[in-house]
């Protein structure tokens, strides 16, 4: 409410107080309520300004879906959960084989997956006139997902599912424990996996385990992807037994006991069917499918993973028809991305180059040979828990000729497990890569990208949000962040394309040294008139001596702890 709008209210409130004296006061000359009191048009509008300003100023905020997941094939009605000051929102996805819109209750979202749509991540973005929310994940599953049934915390009360299931729920409050009642056979393998954290942008630490009808511990798993558990149970008799999920916070707290929230959504998978855990390699499309390896339990042999659905901004998923699971496939991260078969010696003629392999028994050195030329800088890395694999990996890099190392490294930094390697090849010839676990661990999941490079001047550029507003007749900053390596003093220009009518924003250029080197700010400026919904990019580009402009590439944001995004989307509001 404006200031003077609330002082008027104020006047009005003040007589009211007065009343309540004798009526001497009036009778000797006090004033009359109705000397104070405002034209009734007048009181109307002061009543109404608060809502109109904050209806006009509200922001769309979508936060999560629930269930957060959605069948291959189906029509299927889900909750968008967050503030929405006008109903219905506008909705827009980044895969054509997935329509999301508004139903006409409030907060209800209708959602169709076509037939041929694939399993993997859809990104959803809603809006209305005024503005718009950040990119949130929808799930595509190949079966229909159910819902858990609270209460279900004791055994007894289990939510009752029958295999092959996915299953949606949420840990709702502090002290929460979900529990599900599963009938397995002899034989069986049960495969149990969380998605949470890692692509639902939950902040749970979640645990699983699976009990018998006495609520004996028989497994349990913790951050085998990620933070999200994943579980395996080979059953050893027919019987009942029991899933149970609790969680802690992401960031760990002083509370002791189990956590819960609003935000604590997951989906369960579970099956004694095929299962997908990963393919190889873990990384890029695959041009022929038929030479990736499928990493699962209960696969059928021979299996041949496909490439799932394009989007634009979850890449690709690899799938394998009729079973559960599927791979959120990185970006490939250098060019050439081979199989490594342990028993086989893999060459790697040029760089950059990447091959995926996994430490499959104990104690086991997968070893590779990379060709270099004198007096060149090298960088090996590796991929595999920014992968979601549970490798720690131990890298080596020894010189053929003369048997000595070159460099080894077990942890880049406090944290990140994956490790990496610069060295200067002290000859023309071959260097081995030597790669094993840190503590000999081994299995299917201690799987692993290496990528190598010749160390050059690099930068990265990005920004914190995945989406801006600003009003008509204002302005806007957007901070992006440089980021310098290996001797990178390129100066720099950054702008915005496919900008909208009306709205400018002057180039600005980030030098070799300083603040600007670090960082900038774009600074958007629309007229007055202006109202626009819509996709921009960030642009930069390397400025020469002369002032010519080189080769442009994009800003970035991570959208998710597996993928980075190089568009946003523009508010411009009246």
């Amino acid at each position: 409410m404006t200031t003077w709008a609330a002082h008027a209210v104020n006047c009005v409130a003040a007589p009211a107080l007065a009343s309540r004296g004798t009526s001497s006061n009036l009778e000797s000359g006090g004033t009359e309520m109705s000397a104070f009191k405002l034209p009734r048009v007048l009181l109307i509008f002061i009543a109404m300004s608060g809502f109109f300003n904050s209806s006009v100023l509200a922001q769309i905020q979508l936060d999560r879906f629930f269930p957060p997941a959605v069948g291959v094939g189906l029509s299927t009605e889900i909750k968008a959960e967050g503030k929405f000051p006008k109903w219905p929102i506008k909705l827009t996805t980044d895969t054509v084989g997935v329509a999301v819109q508004a139903a006409e209750e409030s907060g209800v979202l209708q959602v169709d997956v076509k037939s041929d749509a694939t399993p993997g991540v859809v990104w959803v973005r809603g809006w209305d006139d005024n503005s718009a929310s950040g990119l949130i994940p929808l799930l595509i599953e190949p079966i229909e997902p159910v819902t858990e049934v609270e209460p279900n915390e004791d055994l007894d009360a289990a939510t009752k599912v029958e295999l092959p299931c996915v299953v949606a729920g949420r840990l709702a409050k502090a002290g929460d424990v979900d529990t599900f009642r599963v009938v397995a056979s002899k034989g069986q393998t049960l495969v149990v996996s969380v998605i949470a954290n890692r692509l639902l942008q939950s902040p749970m630490d979640a645990v699983l385990q699976v009990v018998d009808t006495q609520g004996h511990v028989l497994a349990q798993a913790d951050d085998q992807r990620g933070l999200d558990p994943q579980l395996v149970f080979n059953v050893e008799r027919d019987q009942t037994v029991f899933v149970r999920l609790f969680a802690f916070p992401e960031t760990p707290n002083s509370t002791i006991g189990f956590a819960g929230a609003t935000t604590f959504v997951y989906q369960l998978r579970m099956t004694t069917g095929a299962f997908v855990d990963h393919v190889l390699p873990l990384s890029g499309e695959l041009e022929d499918p038929g030479r990736g390896s499928v990493q699962g339990w209960n696969l059928p042999k021979d299996a041949i993973a496909k490439n799932g659905s394009n989007n634009q901004f979850g890449r690709k998923a690899m799938y394998l028809p009729a079973a559960l699971g599927w791979q959120y496939q990185r970006p490939n991260p250098a060019l050439g991305n081979d199989f490594f078969e342990s028993d086989e010696m893999l060459v790697l003629e040029k760089m950059p180059c990447s091959y995926s392999g996994q430490i499959s028994t104990g104690g086991e050195v997968d070893r590779v040979r990379l060709a270099v030329i004198k007096g060149s800088k090298c960088r090996i890395a590796v991929h595999a828990r920014r992968s979601g694999m549970i490798l720690d990996s131990v890298l080596r890099v020894v010189d053929l000729e003369d048997g000595k190392e070159l460099a080894r490294n077990d942890d880049q930094k406090k944290g990140e497990y994956d490790a990496r390697v610069d060295f200067t090849a002290k000859q023309d010839g071959q260097v081995e890569i030597q790669i094993s676990d840190l503590v000999d661990g081994f299995g299917m999941r201690h799987a692993y990208t290496i990528v190598a490079s010749i160390v050059k001047p690099s930068m990265e550029a990005s920004v914190a949000d995945d989406h801006f507003a600003l009003k008509a007749g204002e302005s806007l900053e957007v901070p992006v962040t440089v980021t310098r390596a290996d001797g990178y003093a390129a100066k720099l220009q950054f702008s915005i394309a496919e900008l909208p009518q009306g709205v400018t924003c002057e180039a600005v250029v980030s030098e070799p040294k300083g603040d600007s080197s670090k960082a900038v700010k774009l600074k958007l400026i629309a007229k007055d008139d202006v109202v626009h919904q819509g996709a921009i990019k960030i642009k930069a580009v390397e400025l020469g001596d002369d002032g010519a402009a080189g080769e442009a590439f994009y800003v970035s944001y991570e959208l998710a702890k597996t993928a980075r995004i190089d568009e946003f989307w523009l508010t411009v509001s009246p």
